[in-house]
């Protein structure tokens, strides 16, 4: 029974269908915003069921990200296989994309899940109706829903079966989707925004500062997914490669300071921070792979993922600084 299962579901994982969920999810989004008058009971079961399918996708095996990666073996590399698609997005020497982040940087993935999850247990205690954390938690409970959904999307797109043509731009539709979803979230109890009154510290770490971690990194882990599509794109010349990667760093630079500063957010800040010191780590990393390797072999040629590399080690650390500053600016100003 369960072998049918989940065939039924990869049988109901198609793109057209995964594209048509996504789009119907942009387009209600504005509309769920607005519906304000959902009682708070029916909000709490919404939420804890959309984090319960989001952790259940997240947990399905057979993503890119899940496929291994090529290892040394007795001093050599593995050459005679051929590179996986995780290893085309790793900062390994057979990595194409420049916005390959170091494998620490994934760590963020453990306090955000264990974060939510204490969060929305904890919703279910607040009963109090006057709670300014409880308004929030309204505010902010239809994109929270929307975000997790286009997350479980993500997990349902981000597979070798969509690595063919346009389908493979899906997964990086639905991690935007989240988060733009939980940009809304975070609208709801920024300090820019006059609800957030009354709401203590431990009350923020507890219910908020989980979603401030996810809103970074899902920001910049799509940024990250934009630059994996076009890097397993054949046709993508590695100059193409380059400087989209260029143009990446350089956005997630200014968007982490301008949101930092904007709506006084400091963890924001932060996590862009980051996850830029992990792409910065990722080219050390296969710069100092490659010259190995060409060391070894007397092969001076210069490897694909190699093209602009420096440049991107520059810009990353320069806008890990940016983004750091900022966020430092905007945590002094709270305090």
């Amino acid at each position: 029974k369960k072998r049918i299962l989940l065939m039924s579901l990869e049988a109901l994982n198609s793109p057209p269908l995964v594209a048509a969920a996504g789009a119907a999810l942009y387009a209600a989004l504005p509309f769920l915003e607005q519906m304000t008058t959902i009682p708070w009971p029916t909000l709490k079961v919404a939420n804890t069921l959309a984090f319960g399918i989001n952790v259940l996708a997240v947990s399905r095996p057979g993503r890119i990200d899940g496929q291994p990666q090529e290892q040394p073996q007795d001093g050599k590399d593995k050459d005679s296989k051929a590179p996986s698609e995780m290893d085309r997005l790793s900062p390994g020497r057979s990595g194409r994309t420049l916005v390959a982040p170091a494998g620490w940087a994934f760590a963020i993935w453990g306090p955000i899940y264990l974060g939510e999850m204490a969060m929305v247990a904890s919703q279910w205690l607040l009963l109090d109706e006057s709670s300014p954390t409880r308004a929030i938690l309204q505010k902010a409970s239809a994109p929270f829903v929307v975000a997790n959904v286009f997350q479980s999307l993500w997990c349902a797109s981000f597979r070798p079966k969509y690595k063919k043509g346009y389908y493979m731009y899906l997964s990086w539709a639905m991690l935007t989707g989240t988060a733009y979803s939980l940009s809304k979230v975070h609208e709801t109890y920024s300090y820019s925004s006059s609800i957030n009154s009354g709401v203590s510290f431990g009350q923020y770490c507890l219910y908020f500062l989980p979603l401030s971690l996810h809103f970074g990194w899902t920001t910049a882990a799509s940024l990250v997914n934009l630059n994996g599509a076009v890097a397993l794109n054949p046709s993508a010349s590695p100059r193409v490669v380059a400087w989209v990667g260029h143009a990446t760093v350089i956005g997630a630079s200014a968007l982490g300071a301008a949101i930092s500063l904007t709506r006084s957010a400091p963890v924001f800040g932060g996590v862009i921070a980051w996850a830029l010191l992990a792409v910065a780590d990722g080219m050390k990393q296969r710069l100092q792979s490659t010259e190995k390797k060409n060391d070894d072999d007397d092969d001076k040629t210069e490897v694909t993922g190699t093209y602009g590399a420096k440049t991107q080690l520059q810009l990353s650390r320069i806008g890990a600084l940016v983004s750091g500053i900022a966020a430092l600016t905007a945590a002094i100003q709270l305090w």
